[in-house]
């Protein structure tokens, strides 16, 4: 295959290309960007090998027709460029993240609509909770018959494009061993609730999904009480800049710190609450006001500080 045909199913793909003085690369749009809102002419295609780097968002892969089958509608030419450059651990990695996709189950539905004596449950459960009708619809809170889901109110999340992204199930039965069902993917690769976000203003982050419940509205959590540079949620935080108010639960103070202070390496504005006692999920809406409007900010120095009071007495010496 020439170097005009490689760049014909670039094209096809991605619009118009350039190519560099030495033949040697392409640039062109990139389609990641693009879902995102943003226009960017940064995608960097090797020729000879199908290596490709955003220099803007970060994509990048050893085989440009991977990009090609997920983002483009010309599949004909996706697939040949695919084709060209693939390996057999490519096809490998494509039968993987096939057999990841995301699917509630077939009978999900709202809370908020169901009639049903499951839905009557679901709803007794989440306003038990704290739960308004107003928060069951935010949340899009479903249910399900299916035997896995039985007992359990569903939390979906939809990514950018209103694609589902993850979801977790949680029991509403006291004394069961596995409360929550999450769905099978990597909490790094999600951002929970990605399309209800606005990454411009400062960020909310609390431990799980019932610590949001009286957060504002600009609030995601972490499905956990961990995040680092290779989460895609720490990531776009640092790529737009967005101020960030750390609300995990008292006993991940030390992760807390950890998160913080790599988040303040990169410039992030970082403010820490300082709630004891209770979760924010256990809190009422003033009490949340409260800490989220009192949180204070986060320098190295209280990194220093918390060290220095969590080593034993003597152990110094």
């Amino acid at each position: 295959i020439t170097v005009k045909e490689k760049i014909r199913l670039i094209e096809s793909c991605f619009g118009k290309s350039r190519l560099s003085a030495d033949n040697k690369n392409v640039v062109a749009f990139c389609p990641v960007c693009k879902s995102q809102g943003k226009d960017k002419f940064k995608l960097a295609i090797g020729i000879n090998k199908g290596i490709y780097h955003c220099w803007v968002c970060e994509s990048k892969g050893k085989n440009i027709g991977r990009l090609a089958l997920k983002y483009s509608i010309q599949k004909k030419a996706a697939t040949e460029l695919y084709s060209y450059f693939k390996t057999d651990k490519d096809d490998l990695q494509i039968r993987i993240e096939q057999e990841k996709v995301i699917e509630l189950p077939e009978d999900f539905r709202l809370v908020a609509t169901s009639r049903g004596h499951t839905g009557k449950i679901a709803r007794a459960y989440l306003k038990n909770r704290g739960f308004k009708t107003e928060d069951i619809w935010r949340f899009r809170v479903g249910i399900s018959e299916k035997y896995s889901f039985k007992n359990r109110v569903i939390f979906p999340s939809y990514d950018l494009n209103q694609n589902l992204n993850f979801f977790t199930a949680r029991s509403t039965l006291k004394d069961v061993k596995k409360r929550y069902h999450n769905c099978a993917t990597s909490r790094k690769e999600v951002i929970f609730r990605e399309f209800d976000i606005d990454f411009s203003k400062t960020l909310i982050l609390t431990e799980g999904v019932f610590d949001l419940l009286h957060t504002p509205k600009n609030s995601t959590c972490l499905l956990g009480s961990w995040m680092d540079e290779k989460y895609s949620l720490f990531k776009k935080i640092v790529k737009n800049n967005t101020p960030v108010v750390l609300c995990l639960d008292e006993d991940a103070i030390s992760k807390t710190q950890k998160i913080a202070s790599r988040l303040y390496a990169y410039n992030i504005n970082v403010k820490l609450s300082q709630h004891k006692g209770k979760d924010f999920g256990d809190m009422k809406k003033s009490e949340v006001e409260h800490y989220i409007n009192s949180a204070k900010p986060y320098d190295n120095v209280d990194r220093v500080s918390y060290l220095i009071n969590t080593i034993n007495s003597g152990s110094i010496f």
